[in-house]
């Protein structure tokens, strides 16, 4: 277990969980369009095969298709330790292959505790451009399908203001805190409260090719297909204010040495208001300036209201029965919510062209023998309104939970044992609505002319002409679901001191699994329904030899599962806001089923000081990627999760740190392969699209990750520094569905720095910058890319004529200055 404390997280640069956890060994985070860390990936497992726990009770998430917990939502002010458990006992849920991540928070203290802090930052991507807003309180809440089921809507009921956008200067970030605890009635009762906001402005400049269905034919079946000339780009700029709050509260109540109880309760909220300014060009094929120019540009306005929150309530129970006879037991309610009302875009579009009189051809330096026209100037036509667009989305999340542990501590044969017992169960409701529209714009009402731009304000939007836009998407939109399910599961276990040294671990899990769900899908289409049930008997073995009083060999083996997603088993596209390629579901999905092998040494010298190397070995039957599919006409690619066959996942980590008098280093490694064979299509020429296997790795799982921290701590002075860096290698991030085509994460490396230096016995100030190198996201194909990279017809962002880059997003440095106190 790697465990890490509320001290490490206050004197390091970050600020929310999910920054925090990007230094822990062995872990590799994927970030949002605002640059945060936001889901964990655990040992080269994708997000899908990990669980967040909180007070070890699984919470649910607001992710609106999937079931990982975007940890950008909790702040890290509410935490007294994160633990990160890369092995599972029998009394673990089994569905976290990767690992578990446990947040427990603030407990009371032994006496008065008053803490807190305040702070403020900026973004520095607002020191090049300016930030973009809009009014969020003209955001209608609910969607007209909703407000009238089955009627129609009117223009009326979409007002422009929302859609009206504001640039200027970014206000400066803030962020604020406060805890309070302290114990009472002989110290029988413990009572905290603690309370945080952050509110933050972040953008991201954003480059993105869309790939499409058609691929350059290959000489031969061992030579990949190449991505054909792209259609089109978008040219992105996010801006967005995030509100990050949390607060949580817990009472405790020790009625005697053998019997307690506790009640905690936690919200979170994180909400973003962002406005997305995109460029959409539609390539031709003549040049401008050197590059690839268009024949059409359109700009749309997307504003973006996205309010996210997670409440739970937690009441535990622990009770000695009997000598040697105790229970625990714990009652919890949990449920996420994530609501994005009226996602408005307002579309314009002009058209473009050569200019024919003064351009000439010229030869192409990438094809002898051909020619390129090449144009000094473009000309543009006018610009006219597009079609609008305005979707709403809601999706609750509800978990009813309960579990039940009885454990007897005895002797056998001499030899300490305690043997457990147990189980638990979970109800879980999930419901997902979609009502989305599409407002016609016709200049003349009952013709085709589109109208000329102006403002927004001026546009004009008719149903006229299309009565059925009017009616939205909801009462027939496959996005619109019911999805409930039930989790019983049992497991008895012992673990016992064979000698003084050595201790093990054996037992089993039995998890039932029930799941049912209906969507707005045509009664005559697969996948509109279903229920699905199946069992899995998970076995686990633990064992622990103690070399020294500071020295330790670890082994373990446990079997474990992953569930599908909710929205994966439904096969109808979902567009997403930020990805180009809309999701679809496999209503033939099978849950995956993993054999886990763990080996570790531990030592720990010193009071600061720690090391730890090890490997693991992971067997996947059945494992769920992503794979970019074909349709059943068209160039549009979906988003599919497929099971493709048995995969292998092994590795190698180590952590170790070291302090010399005041200056210190910490390092972790993470070596990882990974390896899974899947047929893949190549179109050959003379013979057509057939098909080949390829070996490669899993998609989302690194060859490389490290930590490499710089310390220094000065106790006598109240000190503290670190400068951190964090490598993550290239990783596949979408699998395609031809071969050698995968698209690719480049290799990321992100410094950080902060310091704190105490003023008095009660207070801290401290400093804190992130992405000081402004590392950007970006997402490649390997492929030969001389065409795109060079000659008269290039395309923008193209780094080397060895890949071809399919995104580039840029988010820069981040600064944060702030007082903490405590009494």
């Amino acid at each position: 277990m790697n465990v890490v404390s509320a001290n490490s997280i206050a004197i390091s640069p970050d600020v929310i969980v999910s920054n925090v956890l990007s230094r822990v060994s062995g872990i590799s985070m994927d970030r949002s369009n605002t640059g945060d860390a936001q889901h964990v990936i655990i040992r080269g497992m994708d997000k899908q095969y990990n669980t967040t726990l909180i007070n070890g009770v699984k919470i649910p998430s607001p992710d609106d298709k999937n079931r990982y917990v975007p940890l950008d939502i909790i702040p890290a002010d509410l935490v007294e330790r994160i633990e990160v458990s890369k092995s599972l006992t029998p009394d673990m849920e089994g569905d976290a292959s990767g690992g578990v991540v446990n947040l427990v928070m603030k407990t009371a203290p032994d006496h008065l505790r008053v803490e807190g802090n305040i702070g403020t930052g900026y973004s520095q991507i607002f020191f090049n451009r300016s930030y973009a807003s809009f009014n969020g309180a003209t955001v209608a809440s609910k969607a007209p399908g909703e407000i009238n089921p089955g009627g129609y809507a009117t223009i009326s009921q979409f007002p422009y203001q929302n859609l009206v956008t504001k640039t200027g200067n970014a206000p400066p970030n803030a962020n604020a805190s406060i805890t309070l605890g302290n114990r009472y009635l002989d110290n029988k009762l413990g009572v905290i409260i603690s309370g945080t906001f952050q509110n933050f402005y972040q953008g991201d400049n954003s480059f993105t090719v869309v790939q499409e269905n058609t691929v350059g034919p290959s000489p031969n079946i061992n030579t990949p297909n190449s991505e054909t000339a792209f259609q089109s780009s978008y040219n992105r700029q996010y801006s967005s204010q995030l509100s990050r709050a949390g607060a949580i509260a817990s009472l405790d109540y020790k009625f005697n040495q053998n019997n307690s109880i506790n009640l905690f309760g936690t919200y979170l909220q994180l909400n973003q208001y962002r406005v997305r300014n995109t460029q959409t060009s539609t390539y031709s094929g003549y040049s401008y300036q050197g590059y690839i120019s268009t024949n059409s540009v359109d700009n749309d306005t997307e504003t973006l209201t996205d309010l996210q929150n997670i409440y739970n309530v937690t009441l535990k129970g622990k009770h000695k029965i009997l000598p040697g006879f105790s229970i625990d037991w714990t009652a919890a309610t949990s449920e996420a919510t994530h609501k994005q009302p009226d996602i408005a875009t307002f579309k314009t579009t002009y058209q473009t062209s050569p200019d024919l009189v003064n351009g000439k051809n010229e030869p192409d330096p990438n094809n002898p023998g051909s020619s390129v026209f090449v144009t000094p100037d473009i000309i543009n036509g006018p610009t006219t309104v597009g079609n609008e667009s305005r979707i709403w989305t809601h999706n609750t999340d509800k978990d009813l939970s309960g579990y039940l542990n009885l454990h007897y501590d005895t002797k056998v044969f001499g030899r300490t044992a305690l043997f457990s017992a147990g189980g638990m169960i979970r109800h879980k409701t999930r419901d997902n609505f979609v009502d989305s529209y599409s407002l016609p714009n016709t200049y003349i009402p009952g013709t085709n002319n589109d109208e000329l731009y102006t403002t927004i304000p001026a546009a004009t939007f008719f149903f006229d002409q299309k009565p059925a836009n009017a009616l939205g998407s909801s009462a027939s939109d496959p996005g619109v679901y019911t999805f409930t399910e039930d989790i019983k599961a049992g497991y008895g276990m012992v673990k016992y001191d064979i000698n003084d040294r050595l201790d093990v671990l054996v037992g089993i899990r039995v998890e039932s699994t029930n799941q049912a769900y209906n969507s707005n899908l045509p009664v005559n289409l697969p996948g509109k329904s279903a229920t699905i049930n199946y069992v899995d008997y998970l076995a686990s073995v633990n064992a622990k030899y103690a070399l020294t009083d500071n020295q330790a060999i670890r082994g373990s083996f446990f079997q474990s599962i992953l569930r599908p997603a909710f929205a994966d088993f439904i096969p109808y596209p979902v567009v997403s806001p930020d990805d180009p390629n809309p999701s679809q579901g496999n209503p033939y999905l099978q849950h995956t089923t993993i054999n886990n092998y763990d080996l570790r040494y531990e030592f720990f010298p010193g009071v600061f000081d720690e090391f730890m190397a090890g490997g693991f070995y992971k067997y996947l039957m059945n494992p769920i990627e992503r794979v970019l599919q074909a349709g059943q006409s068209g160039a549009t690619l979906f988003n599919t999760p497929e099971n493709l066959g048995n995969a292998q996942n092994y590795g190698f980590e180590f952590v170790a740190r070291k302090f010399f008098g005041n200056i210190g280093a910490s390092v972790n490694y993470t070596y990882t392969q990974s390896q899974i064979t899947t047929p893949k299509s190549i179109d050959v020429t003379n013979v057509g699209v057939t098909s080949r296997n390829q070996t490669r790795p899993l998609q989302g799982q690194a060859a490389n990750i490290g930590n490499v921290s710089l310390l220094y701590k000065d106790q006598k002075n109240g000190i503290d520094a670190q400068l951190a860096l964090a490598y993550t290698g290239e990783r596949i991030a979408l699998v395609s569905k031809y071969y050698g085509l995968d698209t690719w994460e480049k290799p990321s490396t992100f410094l950080d720095f902060s310091a704190q230096k105490e003023l008095g016995k009660h207070f801290i100030v401290f400093v804190k910058a992130n992405n000081l190198l402004n590392t950007p996201y970006e997402l490649f194909i390997k492929q030969n890319n001389r065409n795109d990279y060079s000659g008269l017809l290039k395309y923008e962002h193209q780094e080397s004529p060895n890949y071809t880059t399919v995104q580039y997003d840029q988010y820069y440095a981040r600064y944060n200055l702030g007082l903490r106190f405590k009494f």
